[in-house]
């Protein structure tokens, strides 16, 4: 038996990746198919060759953790690629990503690409001030362009040695990243459709891709919508670091910062200590949680 991870599934067979770099096309045990047990690229398996390349996936050992959109399991970090406009930036589905990695224990990197596009005054005060309140909640920060090649390097680094997530809306340019990295790897990319103004989903399905040696990266196909993750209502401010510190001063600790009296959040944002933007898109998803919950 040897052991590799999931690196692509098609056509209703399980590529896996050995440790010597090898790939191994593979059908799954039907006892797994009988017993419903689910299978995702990033997954760490044991498979039974039988013939070079060719073999039977014998077993899935547990996940360290895993993203049900993106489907992938157990990567280390999370990069959410987005543009300011091609496609036009969309925070409420940004923040969603985030919770949602954040939730699956993930470091999430934020990658602000095709800043070769980035011409206006307005769009460059507001990336800086998107790049000042992520970085104050501890999120990694990238400006790249596939073009220009900025901040291609600083990306690289970012990526080198683990085993990473490129996830975010269609036509944001992950795989074009992903190419100008590495050439080799051809991934198919495409414009944004001109009637829809949004990406077209050039990626089909998820596959780790090896970049460098121990680098592995996951490119994923875009999306318009996330559902947000079923996290409890009093959690949510805990996906919010800004809010979280200022919560603390609150007056009750079971303050959701919305209706309650005496609240130092509520105080926080009356003197942009923190951004308006930030509190209304908290008070959006702790609505649609309270919904779920029948608190609202």
């Amino acid at each position: 038996m040897l052991e590799g991870t999931l690196v692509k599934a098609k056509g209703g067979f399980y590529f896996v990746m050995l440790e010597d770099g090898a790939v191994v096309r593979c059908r799954a045990r039907g006892r797994l198919k009988e017993e419903g047990v689910p299978l995702a690229v990033g997954d760490r398996v044991e498979i039974n060759p039988r013939r070079v390349g060719d073999g039977i996936l014998e077993k899935v050992f547990p996940r360290k953790n895993s993203l049900p959109r993106p489907p992938i399991a157990n990567v280390e970090q999370a990069v959410v690629v987005v543009s300011m406009r091609e496609p036009p930036l969309d925070l409420h589905l940004l923040h969603r990503f985030i919770i949602a990695a954040t939730a699956a224990g993930l470091e999430c990197v934020l990658c602000f690409n095709k800043m070769d596009i980035v011409f206006s005054e307005t769009e460059k005060s507001q990336l800086a001030e998107l790049k000042s309140v992520f970085t104050a909640c501890h999120y990694t920060v990238l400006y790249t362009s596939s073009l220009t090649g900025e901040g291609l390097v600083q990306l690289r680094e970012q990526l080198k040695g683990k085993i990473s997530v490129l996830a975010g809306p269609s036509g944001a340019g992950k795989s074009t990243l992903l190419n100008t990295l590495k050439p080799s790897l051809a991934l198919k990319s495409g414009a944004l459709s001109s009637k829809l103004g949004r990406g077209r989903h050039t990626t089909r399905h998820v596959e780790l891709v090896s970049l460098d040696e121990n680098t592995l990266v996951a490119d994923t196909p875009g999306f318009q919508r996330l559902d947000l993750v079923r996290i409890p209502v009093r959690e949510l401010a805990s996906f919010f670091p800004d809010i979280l510190a200022q919560g603390e001063a609150c007056r009750f600790k079971s303050c959701l910062h919305h209706h309650e009296p005496n609240c130092a959040v509520k105080d926080a944002v009356l003197s942009k200590q923190i951004a308006p933007w930030r509190y209304e898109l908290y008070i959006a998803f702790l609505e649609e949680i309270g919904r779920q919950e029948n608190i609202y």
